[in-house]
């Protein structure tokens, strides 16, 4: 074996052993990230009543927020920021009864919700 074929094995052998070490690392990081995001989303969304709605709906939080796609959860938390109805959906969620997905008609993210809290 001659000394260029040398070099390039073990130039090689040390970018292999260099993707083994910083790949499962940035695998890493990139999970930190995602959960950080997360819980940062979660934070915002304790802020709006969605979260509220979500409780009274039966829909798990943590499931929601695991599950459903980022862009699907901002759009639902700017709908119930520019929502109209604040008053009429407190009204609603201070009842200890619930009342049929129906009523909730003024709910701008009803119908996204009903199909999130019963999938067919």
């Amino acid at each position: 074996m001659d000394i260029v074929s040398l070099v390039i094995t073990f130039v090689l052998a040390g970018l292999m052993l260099y993707l083994l070490v910083r790949l499962p690392l940035a695998i890493l990081g990139n999970l930190r990230a995602g959960h950080r995001f997360r819980e940062g989303l979660a934070g915002a969304l304790e802020e709006l009543r969605l979260s509220r709605m979500l409780k009274y709906l039966g829909i798990d939080q943590a499931e929601y927020l695991h599950k459903r796609q980022a862009l699907e959860i901002r759009q639902h938390m700017e709908r119930c920021d520019a929502c109209d109805a604040k008053s009429r959906c407190d009204q609603v969620l201070e009842k200890d009864t619930a009342v049929e997905t129906d009523a909730l008609g003024f709910c701008a993210n009803i119908d996204d919700l009903k199909t999130i809290r019963d999938p067919r």
